[in-house]
């Protein structure tokens, strides 16, 4: 079991190095590059902090590889949301809820170091339920996001991501907790193993470009006779038939429409038009229509509600939150500013 332990552990780190050498090597300046990096520092010191006793390392280097890996997995979390999500920004929530699994994590480690005499017996139970959350919470961003996404290769990666994180709980959980405990600590490692082999083999193959997705969209290719009819009807249904207005409208829908597949339709606007996602597509027609409604005198005794509802949207929150986005101020700083600079 020590051999296998071993080859667990020194692979990975091995493959942890070569991958942050790459990624910094590629994407140098971007936050998804600078978390994952975080990410493989973590996942070193939890493998270096925990080996077997038998080749353990001294204490003095045991106890920051232990006290560093508090963060695993508070900072992987933020890596998938930040992964997935192009406009992420951690808010004061996000902060909490890592000072949070951090901190009860800190507390064992505390025992351990002889800082604190003991911990309530429901301890574990609170660490095993935040971790829980937390992975819970990853696999939830991954597939909520994937019908609306635009980008293909990011899609894709939704399913792998997911995959492989279930397998890699199944392992800590099941195999580690319930049928190997003696050999718990190979098992753990063999858990992190998982994903970062697998994340090794996308980064290795070149294409260190998965950490943006987003790079592709900047780079439009050539288009052929048939992909340019696509887009000229793709343009008409929106801009004259105005199919924005149609309620809980997907790319599936749009895609029939044109008679064209959805993964060749959803290449085309996000390559053509450097959307991401086909809900911001959507809005993006949609904030237009209230944009082109608030300039005109005659609507000006229109509730801003009524005009949001006539333009696709389906309550006012949402509106609210895509208008400022887009613009940087709310709607009725917008209208006001707007009837100002008109008289």
């Amino acid at each position: 079991m020590l051999l296998i332990d071993a080859f667990i552990r020194f692979s990975a780190l091995g493959l942890l190095l070569l991958m942050t050498v790459l990624t910094i090597k590629d994407q140098p300046r971007s936050r998804r590059c600078t978390l994952m990096v975080a990410t493989n520092l973590c996942l070193a010191s939890f493998l270096l902090g925990s080996m077997p006793a038998e080749f353990a390392l001294p204490m003095v280097w045991q106890v920051p590889f232990r006290l560093l890996d508090t963060l695993l997995l508070p900072v992987t979390w933020v890596f998938v949301l930040t992964l997935f999500h192009r406009d992420f920004r951690p808010g004061k929530l996000h902060w909490l809820t890592l000072i949070a699994v951090s901190g009860s994590m800190l507390a064992e480690r505390a025992v351990w170091l002889g800082w604190l005499n003991e911990l309530p017996a429901w301890w574990p139970v609170v660490i095993i339920t935040l971790a829980l959350c937390l992975v819970a919470h990853m696999m939830f961003v991954t597939l909520k996001g994937r019908n609306d996404d635009l980008i293909e290769a990011r899609r894709t990666y939704r399913l792998y991501f997911l995959f492989i994180i279930s397998a890699s709980v199944l392992v800590a959980v099941l195999v580690g907790s319930v049928w190997l405990q003696s050999a718990q600590s190979t098992i753990n490692a063999l858990s992190v193993w998982l994903p970062i082999f697998s994340m090794s083999l996308w980064v290795l193959k070149g294409d260190t470009s998965a950490l943006i997705f987003y790079r592709n969209a900047s780079y439009k290719k050539q288009l052929s006779a048939a992909d340019k009819r696509i887009l000229a009807e793709l343009d008409k249904l929106m801009t004259q038939d105005r199919m924005y207005l149609e309620e809980a409208l997907t790319i599936a829908d749009l895609a029939k429409k044109l008679g064209v597949a959805e993964h060749k339709l959803r290449t085309l606007i996000n390559t053509q038009t450097g959307f991401t996602n086909f809900s911001h597509y959507i809005n993006s027609f949609r904030l237009r229509g209230v944009m082109d409604c608030f300039s005109k005198r005659e609507n000006d005794h229109l509730p801003i509600l009524t005009i949001a509802l006539n333009n696709g949207f389906n309550s006012l929150p949402p509106f609210n939150r895509a208008f400022k986005k887009e613009t940087g101020v709310t709607p009725s700083q917008f209208r006001k500013n707007l009837q100002n600079f008109r008289n």
